[in-house]
């Protein structure tokens, strides 16, 4: 069990998580640990590369009003901001908290570095098909400069290496680049004529 205490609410408690056996290991049941809090303690992250076209948003919209709300968002604590910032779910945080005006939301904490959240927002993303090129850029921008490499980001965006790389061109900044090894494109041979 995990308390977070909040300045403005008082605590908050987090389930530990079930967890399923597999061959990769001990799995986290995440979804069986969902918390209900105020609205207002929940804000989007600044890096996430997902849009969702108005005609989409209103068939998710329709789908929470008949179907409920079935997917809790997933955040993080922060604890400087003092807010839980969505890792995903995004969508239908905006339409609990903008269209339906609802006070509270359910969501799942996770507890993860910065590196590891932003991974995890493009792999939820990336599952459903979703992302946007010029800010899957940024967030490869952005993953780079908190010090992870082309291979380990590759890894946990689900991406090949050449996709990191091409992805890193279109910020067009030449520091993503500086220990990137390149090989030669053809080798020079003398040819005798004869």
């Amino acid at each position: 069990m995990r308390i977070i205490e909040t300045e403005k609410y008082g605590a908050f408690i987090v389930p530990d998580a079930p967890v399923i056996k597999t061959k990769y290991g001990d799995i986290k049941l995440i979804a069986q640990t969902a918390v209900i809090v105020p609205i207002e303690l929940v804000q989007a992250n600044n890096y996430n590369p997902n849009s969702v076209d108005s005609q989409n948003m209103e068939l998710l919209k329709q789908s929470i009003i008949d179907n409920g709300f079935c997917f809790g968002v997933v955040t993080i604590w922060d604890e400087e901001l003092q807010k839980f910032v969505i890792v995903d779910g995004f969508h239908r945080y905006d339409i609990f908290k903008n269209e339906l005006q609802a006070e509270e939301i359910s969501i799942y904490v996770l507890e993860q570095t910065p590196s590891q959240r932003m991974a995890a927002t493009v792999q939820f993303n990336r599952a459903r098909g979703v992302h946007q090129v010029d800010l899957m850029s940024d967030l490869v921008r952005a993953l780079f400069e908190q010090g992870e490499d082309d291979i380990a980001i590759a890894k946990h965006l689900g991406m090949e290496p050449e996709e990191v790389f091409r992805l890193k061109q279109i910020t067009g900044i030449a520091e993503l680049f500086k220990n990137q090894i390149y090989s030669k494109a053809w080798e020079m041979q003398e040819v005798e004529n004869g």
